[in-house]
């Protein structure tokens, strides 16, 4: 058989009742890069398919006890993510026609020539790997609009050095900054610059997993695991098998999730809810934090030893305010690429450009994002005017030259005073969401919803 890159090898399920056939096909796939795990008949298969995810599953039709057809049938009402090539010694036109139907990726007779299984298997894990692309990108958590990091500050230069550094290499690295600072977007580009370029890239925001659905988003669930497991369901970090996973505000991680964690990143193995099989993956993590850990530590909120050991390799982004440079590159990137399309160049009025630099940006870049596209939205003619901006004159500067709201000051739209108030909660209750959601009168996801629409601290 031709050989490849082992990184690159499908992770293959064969399902077949002949010990000879069973074991010559798992030794020659091995060979050749794949990991390969073996099932004697198909309700043994059928298990090992409900456990995690595989690219190709490798299924004979006839087996005592069992119909390989009604296995196909049951495989793919439960998953539709692996590619299954059907095999038998018994082939006819009918039997393959009825197996494609069903969703057979292909129908193979038997003796198999390894070379052409070969063949078979690369081009069903390359389809297969495209379907688990798909699913990758709608399980992202946030949408970006831009994919660049923007800036000139010594801050961002620094950063994007880093990033360089530490996307070669293949440990785990922890974003350190504040709400809106990017650190999706940084934690894309440690991806974009690592080896796993090619390989999924999945986000999830550990802030928003319910204490009970937590275990189950990131490890999966078999069927039946709980009362609403009516189907098995892969886990995150299955899904980033071979890619990258970015757990940002990892801070909130309970702390019995934090210890399986903790297991997953020593061994590279963990378990689906209701599972009784270890799982391997291959996963390069990045974590984001807005909070500072030592002192989570400190309170028994987080583990020591998990600190230290996803703490080798930090990334710290400086917050808007730190890096008065970079808000005027920011502010033309997000006109052009972020602004309703028309004739002609966007300008920027001097009295707004005064504005945007004096403002303290608490919702750092996300917060300038969503200033701008609204101011956008609103102005008459392609120019940014003070007019435009929602800043509240008294926090428009800094204690020292700030001005006096009088009876000329203009009203401000409800959205400003809904943000102003929503962050005046969070500053009382030191950024604690579920409290802050309750005094609101709101739930968490709402408040959520909120804070990325007003490009405050989330």
């Amino acid at each position: 058989m031709s050989n490849v890159n082992r990184g690159d090898g499908a992770k293959v399920l064969i399902v077949e009742d002949e010990k000879p056939l069973r074991e010559l096909l798992q030794t020659e796939l091995r060979r050749s890069g794949h990991k390969v795990q073996v099932a004697a008949n198909g309700e043994e298969g059928l298990a090992r398919y409900r456990e995690e995810i595989f690219n190709v599953v490798l299924l004979d039709i006839r087996m005592p006890g069992s119909d390989g057809v009604e296995i196909l049938k049951q495989m793919k009402s439960e998953s539709n993510v692996p590619e299954i090539i059907m095999f038998t010694g018994h082939g006819t036109i009918e039997t393959a026609v009825e197996c494609i139907k069903h969703g057979a990726y292909d129908y193979l007779t038997k003796p198999v020539k390894l070379d052409e299984l070969e063949l078979v298997i690369t081009k069903a894990h390359e389809k297969n790997r495209l379907r688990l692309e798909n699913i990758s990108l709608k399980l992202e958590v946030q949408k970006l609009d831009n994919q660049r990091i923007v800036g000139k500050s010594q801050g961002i230069h620094q950063v994007l050095e880093t990033v360089r550094r530490w996307g070669a290499v293949d440990e785990h690295v922890l974003i350190f900054g504040e709400s809106g600072t990017g650190k999706e977007l940084v934690a894309r580009a440690v991806h974009e610059a690592s080896p796993r370029v090619q390989k999924p890239f999945i986000t999830v925001n550990c802030g928003r997993l319910d204490v009970h659905t937590a275990e189950s988003e990131l490890f999966g669930h078999m069927q039946g695991a709980f009362t609403s497991a009516v189907k098995g369901r892969a886990g995150l970090f299955e899904l980033a098998d071979q890619g990258t996973l970015f757990m940002d505000e990892v801070s909130e991680m309970t702390l019995d999730v934090q210890v399986k964690l903790l297991r997953i990143l020593e061994t590279g193995t963990f378990r689906r809810l209701g599972g009784n099989r270890d799982i391997s993956v291959d996963v390069r993590f990045v974590f984001a934090t807005n909070k500072k850990l030592e002192d989570k530590v400190e309170r028994g909120e987080f583990r020591e030893d998990l600190f230290h050991r996803i703490n080798m390799l930090p990334i710290y982004i400086p917050p808007l305010r730190e890096r008065a440079e970079d808000i005027l590159p920011l502010t033309w990137y997000f006109l052009q690429n972020g602004s309703p399309s028309g004739q002609g160049q966007w300008e920027i009025s001097p009295e707004a450009m005064a504005c945007l630099r004096a403002y303290h940006w608490p919702g750092n870049v996300r917060e300038l994002r969503n200033t701008i596209r609204r101011a956008s939205i609103l102005a008459r003619e392609r120019v940014i005017t003070a007019d435009l901006l929602p800043f509240a004159p008294p926090r428009l500067f800094t204690p020292e030259t700030q001005v006096a709201v009088t009876a000329e000051t203009p009203p401000l739209p409800l959205w400003v005073i809904e943000r102003e108030h929503i962050r005046s909660v969070l500053e009382k209750v030191e950024g604690n969401k579920s409290q802050a959601a309750k005094i609101l009168e709101i739930d968490r996801k709402t408040l959520y919803t909120k804070l990325e629409r007003y490009g405050l601290p989330a």
